[in-house]
């Protein structure tokens, strides 16, 4: 199997492999720099969700025009998206999941959603960037390539490559089981 991702990211590449290593553990993950076509910060589920299938498809077409000569029941586009989204009177997190196979089915997930602390929440809605935010509040260079604000916040008991791994494998399974009604009685 080959699973193209959206990203380049090392925390999006591991999370596929976590994603996926039980199934597939001689699969080829490669990752394409692909645009998400929404903004740097997603500040709503849609936009985010929108992101992570806009990645999906694109990795999808990248990966294809790089292995032409692949079997396309072979490969997966998969696009990982993290933004925030408005709840109540708090800003939350939200990461989504898109899986594209050649067919154009798609596969969404969606989860790890917390409440953000206001002292990231507060310059987030003042413009910023979860990333940056984070990494000039705690001094990490680039934390969204490591740990992730989820591993900032829970001092590593969670990190974002787990946090997006979860969310991946839900959306891979949900293609791999694609046809479980057809052994229902």
């Amino acid at each position: 199997m080959y699973f193209f991702v959206g990203s380049s990211n090392p925390t999006k590449l591991n999370a596929v492999k976590y994603a996926t290593q039980e199934k597939w553990p001689d699969a080829k993950i490669v990752g394409y720099e692909v645009e998400s076509g929404v903004r740097s910060q997603p500040m709503t589920d849609e936009e985010t969700q929108t992101g992570a299938l806009n990645r999906a498809q694109a990795a999808l077409v990248e990966g294809r025009r790089q292995f032409p000569d692949l079997n396309l029941e072979d490969c997966l586009g998969v696009g990982l998206e993290g933004g925030v989204t408005p709840w109540k009177d708090e800003l939350w997190s939200t990461v989504w999941a898109a899986v594209v196979d050649a067919a154009g089915e798609v596969f969404t997930a969606n989860g790890a959603r917390m409440k953000i602390p206001e002292s990231i929440a507060k310059p987030i809605i003042e413009g910023g960037e979860m990333g940056p935010v984070v990494a000039e509040l705690v001094g990490i260079a680039d934390v969204r390539r490591k740990q992730g604000m989820i591993g900032v916040v829970t001092r590593e008991y969670v990190n974002r490559t787990s946090e997006y791994g979860a969310i991946a494998k839900l959306a891979v399974g949900l293609w791999y089981g694609k046809n479980w009604s057809k052994n229902a009685k």
